[in-house]
């Protein structure tokens, strides 16, 4: 009633059902995620209706979750910023739908949002096991220009607006520390398996120094985005936190919508290319389209900052190659990280615990991940230009 602003709206037959983390609507690593099906009446006309449910966690899970502050980010992002950059592209006559609608959110006495269901207007993940491929990217590429360019007008006109969200996903406060074991202890785990591979001896001496040094770098790379050009990032844009609308007729996407924003944070752009670039595109197509894409993200972002008449600094097309080259150990971190997660066979990782810490059962499957055939090949090429590019170099 209050999302609609429409007081006749009633509810009954209520049937909530979990839904299976990574399975259907985002990988909620850091969230219990339920669909609420139900029949929806409105004046005399009653029809199905269903909505997505993002629960905080319990156990060590929501432990971590709190402390990162997890939800009252994301809350923070749907309140705040998202609703923003909708207003804005509607001001010059874009439709564009950037992330699900957000109906209701609370903070006490647990944190909970209730978002659109993305399935019933027809969008769907991407094929489990796969990166993504050109006809993905594009469009998603097209969605984060034009949500990092309107971020840049609302942060210019409500500086405080942004102070939130200026805490790095990898920051020195030690409550974010239980979390951010999970780079370093997957970084190591692929040194131990490029340690076995003839011809790599060096690459393998340098992933191992990364493994040690990983989070140090990262906090400085992180706080070197003070004095820079900054925008709204999503923190976590992969392949699971993405829902695809298919043509019919063409079977190619015509459409897709971000999801997750509880690691969301204001900072350079190449966090968000980066991290995306690497860690959720074939590699082939990335080899072909790297900087056809990264032209694309910026045409689309300073069309979208013209159109707003924004008349501050836009970062030229070479600029922002140079920032995503000064940033690079994103796309090494998501490269490392998170692409051997897209190729897990299972749904493996159950919890946080498994997925950030040195557990028995944690290390099983990240061994499991890193010896997938499919990821070896994918680390095999990606690993070897990291090395030419000097991004191993910590």
């Amino acid at each position: 009633k209050e999302y609609f602003k429409d007081d006749t709206l009633e509810v009954h037959e209520i049937v909530v059902k979990s839904i299976n983390a990574g399975g259907e609507i985002g990988s909620g690593f850091a969230s219990e995620m339920h669909r609420a099906t139900f029949n929806l009446k409105r004046k005399d006309v009653t029809g199905k209706f269903s909505v997505i449910i993002k629960d905080h966690p319990k156990g060590f899970t929501g432990v971590v979750a709190h402390k990162s502050k997890l939800f009252k980010r994301e809350i923070m992002a749907y309140k705040e910023i998202l609703p923003r950059i909708e207003e804005l592209l509607a001001s010059i006559g874009d439709t564009t739908k950037i992330a699900p609608a957000c109906y209701y959110t609370t903070e006490s006495p647990e944190p909970f949002l209730i978002l659109e269901d993305m399935q019933v207007t027809g969008f769907e993940n991407f094929e489990k096991g796969r990166l993504l491929n050109l006809d993905h990217v594009l469009p998603t590429v097209e969605k984060l220009a034009k949500l990092h360019a309107c971020s840049v007008l609302i942060a210019a006109e409500n500086p405080k607006i942004m102070e939130f969200f200026e805490e790095a996903p990898i920051s020195r406060n030690p409550d974010r520390k239980d979390f951010l074991t999970f780079f370093p202890v997957n970084i190591r785990c692929v040194a131990e398996e490029i340690a076995h591979w003839k011809g790599y001896e060096e690459i393998t001496e340098k992933m191992f120094k990364l493994a040690e040094n990983v989070l140090q770098s990262a906090v400085e790379m992180y706080e070197s985005h003070e004095q820079g050009f900054r925008v709204f990032n999503v923190a976590d844009l992969w392949v699971d936190n993405l829902m695809f609308h298919i043509n019919n007729e063409t079977k190619d996407p015509d459409n897709v919508v971000l999801l997750d924003f509880q690691l969301s944070y204001y900072g350079s752009p190449a966090m968000d290319l980066n991290y995306f670039l690497y860690g959720s595109l074939n590699e082939n197509v990335r080899k072909v389209h790297l900087k056809y894409i990264i032209r694309e993200y910026h045409r689309i972002f300073k069309e979208t900052l013209d159109k707003l008449h924004y008349d501050g600094y836009i970062p030229s097309l070479k600029d922002l190659t140079i920032e995503l080259i000064k940033n690079s150990l994103q796309g090494v971190i998501a490269a490392t990280c998170l692409t051997p997660i897209i190729f897990m066979e299972k749904d493996g990782f159950e919890n946080l615990e498994n997925l950030a810490s040195r557990t028995e059962e944690g290390d099983q499957i990240r061994r499991q991940n890193v010896e997938n055939p499919k990821y070896r090949a994918f680390l095999q090429r990606t690993v070897k230009e990291f090395e030419l590019c000097g991004f191993l170099d910590v």
